[in-house]
């Protein structure tokens, strides 16, 4: 049952990454623009963040379907995800893409961190506040990266 833990970790970087949305959800107000026309566009890194929870959330559905056939547990499958082999393609390339879209919307909010945001109601946002929450996240998959591999390790 040691090999289920990754879903635990995989729980508090989704929650992490949903946080991050709720925070920039608060920006949708403010919209900046650094020299060159980067635009600081809450809602498409949102978009970005929801796609990355999808990708993650589904990489971790077929490890968990993965590691239930290795340990013989098929008989709580439904009968139609019993049968077909659960390639490690199937796990590796959602999450990687996953990885991916988190870090490029970190990255692209980094540009902005010296900015101060005064939203209407006159409280004030940093994005370096709407990076912490994504910072925990992209460690904990990170972490997966690493306890996954020992996992695969200790598999019977």
């Amino acid at each position: 049952m040691v090999l289920f833990l990754p879903l635990v970790l995989v729980l508090v970087a989704q929650l992490a990454t949903l946080v991050g949305i709720g925070s920039l959800r608060k920006t949708y107000d403010n919209d900046f623009y650094l020299p060159g026309g980067d635009s600081f566009a809450p809602q498409a890194q949102n978009r970005k963040l929801l796609l990355a929870c999808f990708l993650e959330l589904l990489a971790w559905t077929w490890w968990a379907f993965w590691v239930a056939r290795r340990l013989g547990l098929s008989e709580i499958l439904p009968a139609s995800l019993a049968e077909p082999q659960i390639s490690m393609a199937a796990i590796l390339v959602p999450y990687l893409i996953g990885m991916v879209l988190i870090v490029r919307v970190g990255r692209h909010l980094g540009r902005f961190s010296d900015l101060r945001m005064i939203r209407p109601d006159g409280s004030e946002i940093l994005p370096v506040d709407l990076m912490r929450p994504l910072g925990l996240a992209v460690n904990t998959y990170g972490t997966l990266a690493l306890l996954v591999p020992l996992l695969l390790y200790l598999l019977p």
